[in-house]
């Protein structure tokens, strides 16, 4: 994974390369050997990556193994299974991979995440530290600030300014010299050695409250305010266009396979073709338009389907002319409780939204075909 987004790095750079106009290594074992001098910005790409020689500008390095060992006047950035950097930086550097190791003099700040990160011995930050890691060891030095994070982390070395850790076991050994503050969070006191010189004052931070777990949503509260705002706007539908509600919940009765069909055809294919057609000018506004339509559609699909169930349950029970109003309340009413029931829920809302589509199509097409035929 580390492989792949290194490359996805690279090209992206190579991408904005000639604004930058940086030189270029890509291949499977790329480098700088030794007696080369790169005068500019450097991208290296490949399995394994060598920087030996002298960099001026900036480097960016992806690869399963990276390796600076050369002088490099600019900033690192480097990303790969196993980074180390020994050579002497002037900027500042930035690596992420399965093993991070610096042992070199870096002039400004580091960061580094990893699961092992190593600052060695012989390594020399001259300002701050920002790591973070499964297993942190830090033997060398750090002019200002270390901020680590990690399961547990060693340091050994010296830290100019003051150290902050955030894991779960720190130990310092005795020759662990911290110029400033020492301030830790870990669920057990943290080990600091006899010998370890702490210059400020030692703070163990309390540990981080542990989050209340949630508390499962009563699924009612939304399924009452769906049923609502569904029986408003069907009231208002059935006496501003009786025709189209009405034709749509009669359309319910007869060839229900044809229904799920068209619902179907008009749940995939109208919000594709109505982007497609955005894209000419001359087809914008028809998209917005069926767009608009195929939402309130949507969302309305209830509708038809509740009209028609409850009124088929008003005329088993004896009803001869069943109210269209009270039939969509109690058609309503039905979906909604049924779509409460785990896993029966979810399919019996899906299927009320493909009735409904399909039964709005077939009573759109009839109104259409009606009005062709009667012209006014």
């Amino acid at each position: 994974m580390l492989r792949k987004a290194g490359w996805c790095v690279c090209l992206i750079l190579l991408m904005c390369s000639a604004a930058w106009a940086t030189e270029l290594r890509v291949g499977k074992n790329a480098s700088v050997q030794v007696n080369e001098i790169i005068e500019d910005d450097l991208i290296v790409a490949g399995n394994s990556v060598l920087i030996a020689g002298r960099v001026t500008g900036d480097v960016f390095a992806a690869g399963q193994t990276v390796r600076v060992t050369g002088p490099v006047a600019g900033s690192v950035m480097a990303a790969g299974r196993d980074v180390r950097v020994t050579g002497d930086v002037e900027g500042s550097v930035r690596a992420a991979g399965q093993s991070v190791s610096l042992s070199g003099p870096i002039g400004r700040n580091a960061a580094a995440v990893g699961q092992t990160l190593l600052i060695a011995e012989t390594a020399h930050i001259k300002r701050d530290l920002h790591a973070a890691g499964n297993l942190l060891d830090m033997d060398g030095k750090v002019g200002r600030l270390a901020s680590l994070a990690g399961r547990t982390a060693v340091v050994r070395g010296q830290v100019g300014s003051g150290l902050r850790f955030d894991g779960q076991a720190l130990s310092l050994d005795p020759t662990a010299r911290i110029g400033g503050d020492l301030t830790y969070r870990t669920p057990e006191k943290a080990h600091i050695a006899e010998g370890a010189e702490i210059a400020g004052k030692t703070t163990k931070l309390p540990p981080r409250p542990r989050p209340e777990p949630a508390r499962p949503r009563s699924p009612i509260k939304p399924a009452l305010i769906f049923f609502l705002t569904v029986f408003v706007c069907g009231i208002v539908g059935l006496a501003a266009a009786p025709r189209v509600f009405g034709a749509a919940a009669n359309a319910m009765a007869s060839r229900p396979w044809w229904n799920l069909l068209l619902g179907f055809l008009a749940l995939v294919v109208v919000p594709i073709g109505g982007v497609i057609v955005c894209v000419t000018l001359i087809g914008l506004p028809l998209a917005v338009v069926t767009l608009v339509l195929w939402g309130v559609a949507l969302v309305l699909s209830g509708v038809p389907v509740g009209t028609f169930l409850g009124r088929w349950l008003l005329s088993r029970l004896g009803s001869a002319s069943p109210s269209a109003y009270l039939g969509l309340f109690l058609g309503l009413l039905l979906l909604t409780l049924v779509g409460l029931v785990p896993y029966l829920g979810p399919v019996t809302k899906f299927l009320t939204v493909l009735f409904g589509l399909g039964v709005y199509t077939r009573a759109a097409k009839g109104l259409l075909a009606e009005m062709r035929g009667h012209p006014a």
